[in-house]
């Protein structure tokens, strides 16, 4: 399919959830139940892949993928993912396939839909901020502690994300008190988990997510002026 000999872009969409439905199926017919969910994390990964091609060449992404319909889906997804985790004993993995298949649809929500959160940018960040916590310490509690940490890295990345699209742009203090609170808080977690907890792994997941969330701030907000 093409126009004058180039790529249809809303053929791509179609190509991933042909191939994302293949894998799944495939997957939960044959596949262990122990390796259903990271199954389900690569079909979606081959969904969102090719959508985002087609988002990316399409002039009109939202008249060919309707925002609101797209973040309910995406939402839905993670619903079942998540309680799918709780039912087969893997909590933590099913938070992680959850965030894969609600986090790309709300960030696309945010681009090009209409607000629907009650929240404002910088409140629904600090929630994050907080859930993401409950995240690592849940993880803690159930004996996943690396997982945990990843889910909250990814719900902080996602909230960041949110906000430096949805937000108003962050004055030079609040950029540097973000940024240094996220690097304070990566060298607290990275010497609590290894001088205290003797848990070094956890404390290099926890202290690389908190980087990567205070480098997206500084980043962010430099293309933002610079723009």
């Amino acid at each position: 399919m093409s126009r004058r000999g180039q790529p249809v872009p809303e053929a791509a969409p179609l190509i991933g959830v042909v191939l994302a439905f293949g894998v799944a199926g495939f997957g939960f017919l044959f596949a262990p139940a122990d390796a259903r969910l990271p199954v389900a994390a690569v079909a979606l990964l081959l969904l969102y892949g090719f959508t985002a091609y087609g988002v990316a060449r399409s002039p009109d992404p939202a008249a060919a993928i309707p925002p609101d319909p797209t973040l309910a889906a995406g939402l839905l997804l993670g619903a079942v993912a998540a309680g799918y985790g709780v039912v087969v004993g893997q909590p933590m993995p099913g938070l992680l396939v959850a965030a894969v298949a609600a986090v790309p649809p709300a960030a696309y929500h945010a681009r090009f839909g209409e607000r629907v959160n009650p929240l404002s940018p910088d409140r629904t960040f600090l929630a994050a901020g907080g859930l993401a916590a409950l995240v690592v310490a849940l993880g803690v509690l159930v004996g996943d502690p690396a997982v945990g940490a990843l889910d909250a890295a990814v719900l902080l990345l996602a909230a960041a994300d949110y906000r430096d699209t949805r937000g108003e742009p962050l004055s030079e203090v609040a950029e540097f008190t973000l940024v240094a609170a996220a690097l304070g808080g990566a060298a607290l977690a990275l010497l609590y988990f290894v001088l205290v907890a003797d848990r070094p792994a956890i404390g290099l997941l926890a202290g690389a997510a908190l980087v990567v969330v205070g480098a997206y701030f500084a980043l962010g907000e430099e293309r933002v002026r610079t723009s």
